[in-house]
């Protein structure tokens, strides 16, 4: 279950326009039957998560990072990434936070990080000041009522320029070379999955898409499941829930636009298909999903932060 807080602007971030911004905060627990979120990415937003219980499973352009409580994940702009718990542990829970405006000094805008080896990190000494910040911040927004959204901005702006200090701080002390030799073609199953990502609200066909890679459409199929451990068109479909996901909890569009815009034509196949893959429709999961910055705690029961 994902309890999704969103922070407003307020005179905190009016002030330094040129900062990054956090937008909101979630927080996830996630058990063994499976993921809240399909795979996604975010076209303007990075996010950082903090896991504080349980052990789970990151899949972030398409390596795995096995986390336990401590650990920060890091999730660059635009990056493909699902997250879900590991088999027969006790539910994994995470903060995580939203960011907009993200520039650190030497990267790209959007990049927390541009070294695979370092989107997770061990939090180490910080790991319980980080946990009481985003505790306290998700306590603030469930308890203050709206015109204290200024309060709340100045203390989510803080708390943002804490957490990025302290991940360039743990960065720098597990940099890593960077894998020069990594340049050159991508293998087959790579590339496979490239063309589906920029293609996957179009109804291609396998023989579509092998003519369009010089490549057997058996062989192609085997390749890509060998690599991912799904099919191509399972994957595809996890794309376009992973992006109807987003766009049910960052925006007000109707379902039937949503479905048409992720490559479904009858909006009750994208319900089924959002149901299967999810376990809820698509109106039940914005629903759970989205908590207004108006609501207070006593309106909609808010979660129990375990230790």
């Amino acid at each position: 279950m994902v309890h999704m807080f969103s922070v407003p602007a307020g005179a905190a971030f009016s002030a330094c326009q040129s900062q990054p911004r956090m937008i909101y905060i979630t927080n996830t627990e996630l058990d063994d039957s499976g993921s809240v979120r399909a795979i996604h990415s975010h076209r303007e937003t990075a996010e950082i998560a903090l896991v504080y219980q349980g052990h789970g499973a990151h899949k972030i352009d398409n390596r795995i990072y096995n986390s336990e409580p401590g650990d920060l994940l890091l999730y660059n702009t635009g990056i493909l990434h699902q997250d879900l718990s590991s088999t027969g542990e006790e539910p994994m829970c995470f903060y995580l936070c939203g960011i907009r405006g993200l520039q650190l000094e030497g990267r790209l805008p959007g990049v927390l990080s541009s070294n695979p080896d370092s989107y997770l990190i061990k939090s180490g000494p910080y790991g319980q000041f980080l946990y009481r910040g985003f505790e306290m911040l998700e306590h603030s927004i469930q308890n203050h009522p709206p015109h204290s959204s200024p309060y709340i901005s100045t203390m989510a702006h803080g708390f943002l320029q804490s957490l990025l200090a302290i991940a360039s701080e743990l960065l720098n002390g597990h940099a890593a070379p960077e894998n020069s030799a990594a340049a050159g073609d991508r293998s087959l199953a790579e590339e496979i999955r490239s063309y589906v990502d920029r293609n996957y609200t179009r109804n291609f066909s396998l023989s579509e898409l092998a003519e369009n890679l010089h490549v057997n459409r058996y062989y192609a199929s085997h390749t890509f499941s060998s690599a991912f451990g799904m099919t191509i068109v399972r994957y595809r479909t996890l794309r376009r829930i992973g992006e109807a996901q987003s766009l049910l909890t960052d925006t007000d569009s109707s379902v039937t636009y949503i479905a048409s815009v992720i490559g479904y034509d009858d909006p009750n196949q994208f319900s089924q298909a959002f149901a299967k893959v999810v376990g809820m429709p698509p109106s039940k999961y914005r629903e759970l999903s989205v908590w207004p910055f108006r609501m207070n705690k006593k309106e909609r029961g808010g979660p129990d932060v375990k230790k």
